[in-house]
């Protein structure tokens, strides 16, 4: 074969693998492929290998799969007139590739811009203090609004999340004091509270104390023994005895002899020494 000949059969080869290549799409199987006759939608292609004619179809490649994009922070008044910054982010996916494709030139943009206004609106909707203390359920409603509008679009709203929250500097030091102030209101209803039941006990100990003399008269007695251990100390016992037995107890445990007098009244004095008790006998 001549080289002309050769070169000829070269350039026709690379032709028609060119054709070829431009007739033959692949579809992958997280994506849906549109095609469209002359700027008319045709239907889907199955993923894997298609055949399209060049110059008269086009093909439209959708992306199924689960997307994040973030919100960028914006400035949201609050109901009570307070100004935060908020960072959210935003998770959809596409369920309907023909609605997405022929209802809305650039539905990326379109979600992202819908969910920013709804999110402006629901908080400005709502007071500081429930921001912060109900992120996920505004997240929710913020996410039930956007899916009704965006479901025209063929799109399904997975999750909107609030990530950050960020207040004025004037602001953040009011709600420190205000924890501050709320730490300290609980630590004194938890003192209070410490204290009334101490105080309970104490009336409790007394009353059973009361009714039993000699309970009290032991407890006296423990009291005693306790201010004596250590150094040496004087100790003065101002209190009267309940009853006899207690003066009993008390003259027994500081070591006397004890001995009823007639009356009923207890003398723990001393007894006398035995050459002063045979002088008496001997001078009566």
């Amino acid at each position: 074969m001549d080289p002309v000949s050769l070169i000829v059969l070269g350039v026709v080869s690379m032709l028609g693998i060119s054709v070829v290549s431009r007739c033959v799409r692949q579809i992958n199987q997280w994506e849906v492929g549109l095609k469209f006759t002359v700027g008319k939608f045709a239907g889907r292609l199955e993923p894997g290998l298609n055949f399209v004619i060049p110059g008269l179809q086009r093909v439209v490649r959708v992306d199924t799969r689960v997307r994040n994009r973030d919100l960028p922070q914006q400035s949201v008044i609050t109901a009570d007139n307070v100004t935060a910054w908020i960072d959210a982010v935003i998770y959809y996916k596409v369920v309907d590739a023909e609605k997405a494709t022929l209802n809305v030139q650039d539905y990326e943009h379109a979600i992202r811009d819908r969910a920013k206004v709804v999110l402006r609106d629901i908080v400005g909707e709502t007071s500081l203090d429930d921001v912060l203390a109900h992120r996920e359920e505004i997240a929710a409603k913020v996410r039930a609004a956007v899916e009704q509008f965006v479901s025209q679009w063929g799109l399904h709203v997975e999750l909107i999340a609030l990530q950050d929250i960020q207040l004025p500097p004037q602001m953040q030091e009011v709600i420190a004091k205000k924890a501050i102030a709320e730490r300290d209101r609980q630590y004194v209803v938890i003192k209070s509270q410490a204290d009334l039941e101490s105080a309970k006990n104490f009336a409790e100990a007394a009353r059973i104390l009361y009714e039993s003399p000699g309970a009290m008269e032991l407890r006296r007695l423990e009291a005693l023994q306790n201010l004596s251990t250590g150094t040496s100390k004087v100790i003065f016992d101002l209190a009267r005895p309940m009853t006899d037995t207690g003066s009993l107890a008390a003259a027994a445990a500081m070591g006397g002899t004890v001995r009823v007098a007639d009356g009923g009244e207890v003398d723990d004095q001393e007894p006398e020494p035995a050459h002063q008790e045979i002088r008496r006998k001997a001078v009566t």
